[in-house]
C-alpha cells in the first residue's frame, strides 16, 4: 500500500534539529568559557584584536551554515514529496516545479530519458548538489581558517612575551617599574597565545566543523534518498524492457486522447459559432426584405430620377439651339445683343 502523502513530511526537519541542538550545544560551551575562564573580560580588552577575527569567522560561519541547513531542509521536503510521486506514478508522475535542486534532478532524468540517452544518477546526482558540496566546505574552510588564526595568535602572543621578558631583563638592575611593566606585557602575551589558541581550537576546530559536518552528512543522505527512490521506483522506465514501451505508449495514447478532447472541444465551439453566424445573416436578411410600401417608394424615385434625367437632355438642347441661333446671326451679319448673349450663357449654365 502507498502511503498517504503529508502537506509537510516532518522527516524533512531532522537536519534543522540537529543545527540547532548543536547550536543550543555551541551557547553552552560559550556561558562555559564565560563564567570558568572570563574569556569575555579578555576578549574585550584584547589590544591585538586577534580574538575578535576568530570571535567575527565563527559567527559568519555559524549564519552561513544557518543558511545552508535551511536550504537543505526545504530540499527534503521536495525530496520526500518526490518519493511519494515517484513510488505511485514512476518517473513521469512526478511534478518538478520549482527551482529545488531534487526538482531539477528528476527533470533531468526524465529528459535525458525523453531523448535516449544514458543515465548515470550517481554523476547527476553530484553534478546537480554541487552548490550545496561547496557551501559545506566554505564552512568547514572556515573552521581551517579560524584554528590558523588561533596558531597566528599563539605566534604572536609569544612573541610579545618574549619582547616583554627581554625588557625586563634589561631593567633588572635599574628600575623595578620597568620590571614590573616587562613582566606585565610578558603575561599579556602569554594569555593572547593561550587564548587564541583556545579558541580557534574550540570554535574553529570543534564547534564550526560540526556544522559544516552535519550540512556534509545531509547532502550524501539527500542524494541517497533521491538515487534509491529512482533506482526502486523508476527502475522501469530507466531500463529498456517491454514494460517501459507499453508505458511510453499509454502515455502517447493519454497524450493523444486529451489532444482528441481539446480537438472535438474546439470543433463544438466552431460549429456553435457557425449557428450563430448563420441566425445574424438571417436576421439581416429579414430586416433588409422590401415591403409593399417600400415598391411605392422606389417607383416614385425611378421616376424622379427619369424626369432629371429628360430635363438635363432638355437643357443641353436648348444650350445647343443657343448657339447656333448666335452663330447665324454672326454670318448673316447681324449683331447679337450683349444682354440676349449673357441670357443665353446663363441658362446654358443653369
Amino acid at each position: 500500500m502507498v502511503r498517504n502523502q503529508k502537506a509537510l513530511d516532518q522527516r524533512g526537519l531532522k537536519t534543522l534539529v540537529l543545527w540547532v541542538i548543536w547550536a543550543c550545544i555551541c551557547a553552552s560551551v560559550f556561558v562555559q568559557l564565560f563564567h570558568q575562564a572570563d574569556i569575555w573580560d579578555y576578549i574585550v580588552y584584547d589590544t591585538s584584536r586577534v580574538t575578535w577575527v576568530i570571535l567575527g569567522t565563527f559567527v559568519f560561519g555559524m549564519f552561513v551554515s544557518f543558511v545552508h541547513v535551511a536550504g537543505l531542509t526545504w530540499e527534503w521536503f521536495c525530496a520526500y514529496r518526490l518519493e511519494y510521486q515517484l513510488e505511485k506514478n514512476g518517473l513521469y508522475g512526478a511534478v518538478t516545479k520549482g527551482r529545488q535542486v531534487s526538482n531539477r534532478f528528476i527533470a533531468a532524468l526524465q529528459h535525458i530519458h525523453e531523448n535516449g540517452g544514458q543515465v548515470d544518477i550517481s554523476e547527476l546526482s553530484t553534478v546537480e548538489f554541487s552548490g550545496y558540496i561547496r557551501g559545506a566546505r566554505f564552512v568547514s574552510l572556515l573552521g581551517s581558517m579560524m584554528i590558523t588564526m588561533g596558531l597566528i595568535g599563539t605566534v604572536l602572543g609569544l612573541t610579545i612575551t618574549l619582547t616583554g621578558l627581554n625588557g625586563a631583563l634589561e631593567n633588572v638592575a635599574s628600575d623595578g617599574m620597568s620590571v614590573l611593566i616587562g613582566l606585565r606585557e610578558a603575561m599579556s602575551g602569554m594569555g593572547l597565545a593561550f587564548y587564541t589558541t583556545l579558541l580557534g581550537s574550540i570554535m574553529g576546530g570543534i564547534l564550526l566543523r560540526m556544522f559544516a559536518y552535519i550540512g556534509d552528512n545531509s547532502i550524501e543522505a539527500l542524494q541517497d534518498l533521491l538515487a534509491r527512490s529512482c533506482m526502486v521506483y523508476a527502475a522501469v522506465d530507466l531500463t529498456p524492457s517491454v514494460q517501459r514501451d507499453f508505458r511510453q505508449l499509454d502515455r502517447v495514447v493519454e497524450g493523444m486522447e486529451t489532444r482528441l478532447s481539446a480537438l472535438t472541444q474546439s470543433l463544438q465551439q466552431s460549429k456553435a459559432a457557425m449557428s450563430d453566424f448563420a441566425e445574424e445573416m438571417q436576421d439581416l436578411k429579414d430586416a433588409t426584405r422590401l415591403k409593399s410600401s417600400d415598391d411605392e417608394i422606389f417607383k416614385a424615385i425611378a421616376v424622379h430620377r427619369h424626369y432629371a434625367k429628360v430635363l438635363r437632355y432638355e437643357l443641353t438642347l436648348q444650350k445647343k439651339l443657343a448657339n447656333f441661333k448666335q452663330r447665324l446671326l454672326a454670318s448673316m451679319g447681324f449683331q447679337v445683343p450683349a444682354a440676349e448673349k449673357s441670357s443665353v450663357d446663363n441658362k446654358s449654365e443653369r
